[in-house]
C-alpha cells in the first residue's frame, strides 16, 4: 500500500490561513466565498477519510492527524461523520435517494414523491445499516493507529459516540428516528449536545392555525434574538410562513435569505408578529424544537432544515457584530 503524508494534508486543509472557511462578512459576495470555501474543505475531509480507510499511514502522519483532528470544528466533524455514513453532504440529495430507491425518475415523478409522506421505516434501516458501516470504518482507523503504537485515540472515540447517537434503536419512535437523521445535517448545533434539538416537542405548539398534514412549528432559541417561532402551513400548492420574533430580529435579511432558497416556495413573504426586545433575549443557549406534524414529507424536512440554517446563521452574524462592537 502506498504511504500518504496525511498529517501535512490535513494541516494544509485546515490551516486557518488557507483551508479554514473565512469569517463570514455581510454581503452576497462574502456569503458566496464562504460557501465555496466550505464546499472545498468538505471535499478534502471526505478524501482524507477515504485515505485513512484505504492506505497505510506512517506513524508521524498519524501523530499529526491526531493533533489536527482535535482542531476540527463541529461543521468539519459533521462532514467527516456523513462521509463515514456514506451520506451525501446535502440533505435534499439523501432524501431524493431514499424516495427514488436509486431509480431514475422524471422531474415530475420526483416532485410528487417528495411531497408524499416519508417512509420512516426505510430511514430507520438506512441509519442502522450505514451506521454500522461508519463504526466499522472508525474501528479500522483506530486499529491502524494502535498497530503503529499509538493508543491515544480519544478524539476518535468521541466520534464513535456521535455516530452511535445517530443510530436509532429498533423500537425508536418516529420523533427519535427523525432526530437521529436531522442532527447529522445540523452541524451548526453542537453535535455532542443534541439534547438541544428536539423533534415533536410540546413547547412548539401551533398558534393561530390548526395542525394539518403539512403544518409544523419550529421554535429556535437564539443567542441574540431570544425565541423565534416559525409556523409553516400549506395553502394550495405552496407554503406560507408566520414568524413570531423580537423587534431586533433581522427581518429584512431573513426575507432575503428565504427568497434565495430554492427549497422554499412560499406563497408570499413571511408575516411577522413582533414583540418588544427584552434583556433576557440575549445570551440564550441555542436550542431547536419542532411541533408534531400529521405528515412528514421529504419536502417539509428540506424546508425545515433550510429555515433552521438561515436563522442560526443570522444569529451567528449577530454574535460577530456584537463581538466587534465590544472590541
Amino acid at each position: 500500500m502506498s504511504e500518504i503524508n496525511l498529517g501535512q494534508f490535513i494541516k494544509n486543509v485546515f490551516d486557518y490561513s488557507t483551508g479554514k472557511p473565512p469569517a463570514q462578512q455581510p454581503g452576497k459576495v462574502a456569503n458566496e466565498n464562504f460557501q465555496r470555501a466550505q464546499n472545498e474543505a468538505m471535499k478534502m475531509v471526505q478524501q482524507t477519510a477515504q485515505n485513512i480507510a484505504n492506505n497505510f499511514v506512517r506513524q508521524q502522519d498519524i501523530l499529526n492527524t491526531q493533533m489536527m483532528l482535535k482542531e476540527l470544528s463541529n461543521v468539519e466533524k459533521s462532514w467527516l461523520m456523513k462521509n463515514m455514513f456514506n451520506f451525501p453532504e446535502n440533505i435534499a440529495q439523501l432524501l431524493e435517494q431514499i424516495v427514488t430507491q436509486g431509480k431514475a425518475v422524471s422531474a415530475k415523478e420526483l416532485s410528487l414523491l417528495m411531497t408524499q409522506e416519508l417512509d420512516i421505516s426505510k430511514l430507520l434501516v438506512l441509519l442502522q445499516t450505514n451506521g454500522k458501516t461508519a463504526l466499522d470504518k472508525l474501528a479500522k482507523m483506530i486499529a491502524t493507529m494502535n498497530q503503529s503504537g499509538i493508543y491515544n485515540t480519544q478524539q476518535l472515540k468521541e466520534m464513535s459516540v456521535l455516530i452511535n447517537a445517530c443510530i436509532p434503536a429498533n423500537d425508536a419512535s418516529q420523533a427519535q428516528i427523525l432526530k437521529s437523521f436531522m442532527v447529522m445535517y445540523l452541524p451548526w448545533l453542537p453535535l455532542n449536545e443534541s439534547a438541544g434539538f428536539n423533534f415533536g416537542a410540546d413547547a412548539a405548539s401551533e398558534e393561530g392555525k390548526s395542525a394539518g398534514d403539512d403544518t409544523i412549528t419550529i421554535v429556535i432559541t437564539t443567542k441574540n434574538y431570544g425565541i423565534v417561532k416559525i409556523l409553516l402551513f400549506k395553502e394550495k400548492n405552496a407554503f406560507s410562513m408566520d414568524v413570531n420574533c423580537s423587534e431586533d430580529f433581522p427581518k429584512e435579511r431573513f426575507n432575503e435569505s428565504v427568497k434565495g432558497e430554492n427549497a422554499l416556495h412560499l406563497e408570499s413573504n413571511p408575516t411577522y408578529t413582533v414583540r418588544k426586545s427584552q434583556e433576557n433575549d440575549k445570551e440564550n443557549e441555542l436550542k431547536v424544537e419542532f411541533s408534531k406534524s400529521a405528515k412528514i414529507s421529504p419536502q417539509l424536512l428540506i424546508i425545515v432544515h433550510a429555515i433552521i440554517r438561515i436563522v442560526t446563521e443570522l444569529d451567528k452574524i449577530g454574535s460577530l457584530q456584537q463581538q466587534r462592537k465590544n472590541s
